[in-house]
């Protein structure tokens, strides 16, 4: 059984806390992307940024199964998708095709008309996640904006083929030139 939520970096904080307060879990090793100055704005965020930053979470009683961040950023100008990222210990369990769809639901409903950009993808993204954000992003009716691969930490035959292919089908999609 698990709860998903739309939190805000305070509350992601409490979640963090009252999760493991007694635990040696280091969730930073376990969440990828993640890292505990999410809890706290920089000081260099503007406050647009402050007031929109969210991070949708699966969790159950024992363990935080995922997480998705997203906010305004003041540069380039627009609400983007900073990482999305399972937990290891529960990976091919479904968990970011819900982080997806919750934050699909929450961002039509809280910024109906307006796009979400996505940093690039990792392979893994690209690979598994990207029909899952087509889809989420038709049926909530969010326009998005999407970047290529772009994180890769190692190259195969296989990685240099989607990698180029994403750029070739985010090129003739948005018009972006690589």
């Amino acid at each position: 059984m698990y709860s998903v939520k739309v939190l805000t970096a305070e509350e992601l904080r409490d979640l963090y806390q009252k999760t493991y307060c007694h635990s040696k879990v280091n969730l930073e090793k376990k969440i990828e992307y993640f890292h505990c100055d999410d809890f706290h704005p920089s000081f260099f965020s503007d406050k647009k940024h402050e007031d929109t930053l969210r991070f949708t979470v699966v969790y159950n009683e024992k363990d935080i199964l995922g997480i998705c961040k997203f906010a305004w950023w003041e540069c380039p100008g627009n609400y983007s998708i900073s990482y999305l990222s399972t937990n290891k210990d529960y990976l091919k369990q479904g968990i970011s095709k819900i982080l997806i769809e919750e934050t699909f639901r929450y961002f039509s409903n809280t910024y109906p008309n307006e796009t979400l950009n996505f940093s690039g993808y990792s392979i893994e993204g690209w690979k598994y996640l990207r029909n899952s954000i087509l889809e989420a992003s038709v049926k909530h009716r969010v326009p998005i904006s999407e970047k290529a691969i772009e994180y890769i930490t190692e190259w195969t035959d296989e990685k240099r083929k989607l990698f180029d292919e994403s750029r070739e089908i985010i090129k003739n999609t948005y018009g972006y030139a690589y």
